[in-house]
């Protein structure tokens, strides 16, 4: 089968045809859902220990165990006004590496169908993005708001775990910018899939069949899999994510971000000082959100749940992914139409007339198909806002749709 178009399908919650519409007072008429509806998910807590076993390159003239707010904002300025600049006056230097050889403990929760479960039907692996741990899949504000409960109303099971640092996962104390950085989190990303794949681990069962879903920082993973271990994924999903990353830089200096153990005392008293959240709310919204198609309840939730990063996560997010030359499976990408981060808040401004989220097909040369849909009134943190019951039910028709 032939690449589809790459032009996007736009997706609006408050279409008088769409399944579901919602109003700026989060009044939304019945989500639409899979056969088995929105109350077939039990899930349980599972723990796994990932090894891993990679040679990374050091960042040089940096303090990789900062506490100082200071250094931290300075940082950002420099990374963000000249990356360039930036890398090539710390690195990471290709002439000087270690090895990092250790086992990680990362939480997770597998989730399965009550009824309507389909033997040989995929596992869905979720992978969050930055300031959010796993509970982004399975937002508590209502149950339309739940990817692992659409999934689950298709008969579908769902892991979903907390990346490094956050939710439940180990935080470690080693080096925020050697080490707690995007090639280690895909290294465990690789690590877990191949638990799903090749184990009993998860769900007492081998997992034939994996759609790799991703969320921003969690699609950049996802996509880097998918070029460097094609087999461990049999479809890709990508939200929140384009190839777009000029904004970045923008983003960085929006979010103002800020020692979490400070900003949030109670919340990370147990924090190293390498972990860093938005300053504000003003912060977190200009990034993540599009007033006012969220509800206030929503956001609260976002920032109660809010996670940790460190700068080593955020300078080294362009440092891995590329073309998946070998990946055949069939690719979706979906994205907010105010996606501050990889859209510059217009998805719909791309090059020559196009849309910035179809630009990701030329990723996947290969790919059985593609499709790109842009959610209308909607910011980079999906989950949360008015749309996210209709997004959540495309996902789940598109993987049931593939046949997998």
């Amino acid at each position: 089968m032939g690449l589809v178009s790459a032009a996007s399908i736009r997706l609006d919650p408050r279409d008088a045809t769409s399944a579901l519409q919602c109003d700026t007072t989060n009044t939304c008429s019945a989500a639409a859902t899979g056969p088995y509806g929105l109350n077939n998910a039990q899930c349980q807590q599972v723990t796994l220990s990932i090894p891993v076993n990679l040679t990374l390159t050091n960042f040089t003239r940096v303090d990789n165990f900062y506490a100082n707010q200071s250094y931290i904002t300075r940082q950002i300025i420099d990374f963000s006004e000249a990356p360039a600049n930036f890398t090539a006056q710390h690195g990471p230097d290709a002439k000087q590496t270690f090895n990092l050889n250790r086992a990680f403990r990362i939480n997770g929760y597998y989730c399965t169908p009550k009824q309507g479960a389909r033997d040989g039907s995929a596992l869905w692996n979720l992978v969050h993005g930055i300031g959010f741990d796993s509970s982004y899949w399975d937002f508590t504000l209502s149950p339309e708001y739940s990817v692992v409960k659409h999934a689950a109303s298709y008969g579908y099971s769902t892991f979903r775990y907390d990346r490094l640092g956050t939710g439940g996962s180990e935080t470690p104390r080693v080096g925020a910018l050697d080490v707690l950085r995007a090639e280690t989190e895909v290294a465990i990303l690789q690590g877990v899939l191949a638990k799903l794949r090749n184990t009993t681990e998860v769900g007492g069962k081998r997992h034939g069949k994996i759609v790799g879903v991703g969320h921003s920082y969690g699609s950049v993973q996802t996509q880097a899999v998918s070029r460097m271990s094609p087999a461990l994924l049999d479809a890709v999903v990508l939200t929140g994510y384009t190839t777009n990353g000029t904004n970045l830089p923008g983003y960085l200096h929006a979010a103002s971000y800020s020692i979490a153990n400070r900003v949030f005392p109670a919340r990370f008293a147990r924090k190293p000082p390498q972990w860093l959240v938005p300053g504000s709310n003003a912060s977190d919204i200009l990034g993540f959100f599009y007033p006012p198609f969220y509800s206030e309840a929503s956001f609260d939730l976002a920032r109660a749940t809010e996670q940790a990063v460190t700068l080593g996560s955020l300078f080294t997010i362009g440092a891995v992914g590329g073309v998946a030359k070998e990946f055949r499976g069939p690719v979706q990408v979906v994205n907010g139409a105010k996606d501050f981060i990889f859209c510059s808040s217009n998805c719909w401004a791309g090059p020559n007339g196009t849309d910035i989220p179809s630009g990701v097909k030329m990723l996947y040369p290969a790919a059985r198909n593609f499709t790109s849909y842009i959610a209308e009134d909607t910011g980079h943190g999906i989950t949360a806002h008015y749309s996210q019951p209709m997004v959540a039910n495309e996902i789940a028709r598109w993987v049931s749709g593939q046949g997998l």
